[in-house]
């Protein structure tokens, strides 16, 4: 089973962002992706539409099935 780590962004304009990290840590808590969230805000690297990301929107773990054919 895949999971991955979807980290979602607000900018102070309503334009969203999303950060998708494959196999996160089993044993992250919310306070630590709060902590990493934050941050990533504080490192002013992402930009949409020249603004910085100002906000934490949503943090999930998603887990889907994956079956290759060929």
């Amino acid at each position: 089973m895949a999971k991955t780590l979807q980290l979602q962004f607000e900018t102070d304009n309503g334009k969203l962002l999303m950060v998708t990290v494959d196999n996160p840590k089993e044993t992250l808590t919310e306070t630590e992706i709060q902590a990493g969230m934050a941050a990533i805000i504080a490192s002013n690297v992402f930009h949409i539409g020249g603004k910085p990301l100002s906000a934490v929107k949503s943090a999930k773990v998603v887990e889907r099935n994956v079956s290759q054919i060929i």
